[in-house]
């Protein structure tokens, strides 16, 4: 997931089943925090710490 920072909503922008992940097409020159949340037969975790970026 991806949001604007410093508060714009959460935006899933990718799936993956295996790791790594590569996210292509994301913009540039602004500051996201990017998350992810992990899914498996019990359901959906709690989302991993934000780690910020600026492109």
């Amino acid at each position: 997931m991806r949001r604007e920072r410093p508060a714009g909503p959460w935006q899933d922008v990718g799936t993956a089943v295996e790791m790594p992940v590569t996210l292509t097409d994301q913009p540039r020159s602004r500051e996201f925090g990017y998350r992810i949340i992990t899914v498996n037969e019990a359901g959906e975790a709690e989302p991993g710490n934000t780690v910020v970026v600026v492109l």
